[in-house]
């Protein structure tokens, strides 16, 4: 906030503060504050990002501040004559037609919710400024094309505003393709006139303690000289884009150093490097899928009329199912594999249609919990699906005799007891990995080889996505290999390592190339593998 530049870009760590610590004041004090009935806007890849993640931390943010939700702000619907009364509320220069996705402040100031999911969700509005959160998950061109000619605002009363038109976005460190365009933007930042804010800003700090050490009669002569520094750093603010990166160290006097110790501790090297060092992560060179891009394959699909009829109430965010997704097709089953380990038990949930093989979810249970945790966690989340038909993939992995049952029958058991029709898709013998090297190569170039493309869910895919990025290859007497390294160090997240992908691998080879044939839902004919 020293720097307050109206153009903000911050990659920073876990526990930096990204949305209570820098948007809630940023939006309340130098945007919401310093213009009065102004129209801003909150951005996210998807309605469910602005509700479930960005929301709940800039209300808190604000509260913080001592704004209080339906006292000084209300959100997702028209104030009451009341509330109207209560502040004398001019309401915005540009009142909306609906406020279903907006926030209404007490000061006339109004702040809409765009998410790139809904598509036209900017068209028509005029806006003042714009903030967001994992800001790593918008698209580029989407975001320069629709939303900045809408931050094109003319009003008389915002003229010499350093703030008008200003935009504040925060993520954590990009690791794959996608928010790699936030990292260029530090080519455009001002680190020198950035540096004359802060220098002037440390002397107004020091004028403002001898003013208050000062006679009453010495005061305003105190004040004068901060008037004045306040407008050359007013001057010094206009179109300057700052851009700045922070590890969690760097927020060290809040976290405390006990805090620090004991991410280390209970952290892998790799979460450490980028969650709490923000470390940048390229994409690995040599990778077993090098042709996965992550903003031509991963899409988003949300169901933003089951989210609108939360109504706002963040007490139900953890209780969301399936009822979310809007890409699951009601009357089809789903297909699931799943890589069983000590560490992490992934299963990967998909759904085929005629022109793709759509990976719709990726869900984990991490050890102490077992098998068993992750496979009710899939009926728990599907439990609204209203085709319960279940093809399960599984090779050799599954039907070892290790346990006493084994964990294929363990898998089928437990879909069955809560109401799944389940189909067993036997694979046998895992194909060889340079197979599924060059399965993967025409598939993610959709050269034409097969009929189908790939597209995973980013937001519900997540940790699967990551483990695609990193998963290295190796050259093997048989040609490619995929590097099991990360499985081994008990440092790399398990999550991260190869075993989503693993998992991901038995789906689309049992999909494209096993050869199985199976019965499709009710109304669909026979499917070939």
């Amino acid at each position: 906030m020293l720097i307050g530049a109206p153009v903000e870009i911050l990659i920073a760590g876990r526990g930096t503060g990204k949305t209570e610590g820098v948007l809630a004041p940023k939006s309340a004090i130098s945007y919401l504050g310093t213009m009065p009935r102004a129209t801003g806007v909150i951005v996210g890849a998807t309605y469910n990002q602005i509700l479930t993640r960005t929301l709940p931390g800039l209300v808190k943010g604000w509260e913080m501040l001592g704004y209080k939700r339906d006292v000084h702000f209300v959100i997702g619907r028209a104030p009451s004559e009341k509330w109207i009364r209560q502040w004398n509320w001019p309401g915005p220069y540009r009142m909306p037609f609906k406020f279903n996705y907006c926030i209404s402040w007490w000061n006339g100031a109004l702040v809409y919710f765009v998410s790139q999911d809904i598509v036209g969700s900017s068209n028509g509005i005029t806006i003042d400024w714009i903030i967001g959160d994992e800001a790593k998950y918008l698209k580029e061109e989407r975001f320069n094309q629709e939303l900045l000619p809408a931050n094109r605002g003319i009003i008389p009363a915002f003229k010499n505003n350093p703030f008008h038109h200003g935009i504040t976005l925060t993520t954590d460190m990009p690791t794959g393709s996608g928010g790699r365009w936030l990292l260029d933007k530090e080519k455009e930042s001002d680190p020198i006139r950035a540096n004359e804010i802060l220098k002037i800003q440390k002397v107004i700090s020091s004028l403002r303690a001898n003013m208050e050490r000062a006679r009453k009669v010495d005061k305003p002569h105190y004040y004068k000289q901060i008037r004045v520094l306040e407008e050359e750093i007013n001057d010094l603010r206009k179109n300057l884009l700052y851009y700045h990166e922070a590890s969690s160290l760097e927020n060290i006097h809040a976290l405390g150093i006990d805090y620090i110790k004991q991410q280390l501790m209970l952290t892998t090297q790799y979460e450490f490097d980028t969650q709490i060092l923000n470390l940048r992560l390229e994409k690995v060179e040599d990778g077993f899928y090098p042709d996965f891009d992550e903003d031509v394959h991963g899409y988003t699909s949300i169901n933003n009329a089951f989210l609108e009829g939360l109504n706002y109430d963040f007490s139900k965010i953890e209780g969301i199912d399936c009822r979310r997704d809007a890409d699951l097709d009601a009357k089809k089953g789903l297909h699931i594999a799943i890589d069983y380990n000590r560490r992490i038990h992934p299963l990967v949930v998909l759904q085929e249609t005629k022109t793709e093989l759509r990976i719709v979810k990726g869900l984990h249970s991490l050890f102490p919990k077992k098998l068993k945790d992750v496979v009710q966690k899939f009926c728990d989340y599907y439990k609204p699906h209203k085709t319960k038909i279940v093809y399960y993939w599984y090779d050799q992995t599954a039907v070892s005799d290790l346990n006493e049952t084994r964990q294929c029958d363990d898998v089928v058991k437990i879909l069955r007891k809560n109401g799944w029709q389940v189909v067993r898709m036997y694979m046998g013998i895992a194909p060889e990995h340079i197979d599924k090297y060059n399965m993967y190569g025409h598939l993610l170039q959709e050269d034409g080889h097969y009929n189908r493309s790939f597209r995973i869910n980013r937001e519900n895919a997540a940790a699967l996505i990551r483990s695609i990025n990193l998963a290295q290859a190796e050259i093997r007497k048989g040609g490619f290999g995929k590097l099991k390294l990360s499985e081994k160090d008990p440092k790399f997240p398990a999550e991260d390592a190869t075993h989503y992908s693993d998992a991901l691998d038995m789906l689309v080879w049992g999909l494209l190339e096993s050869k199985i044939r199976y019965a499709a839902p009710s109304g669909s004919s026979l499917i070939m593998g």
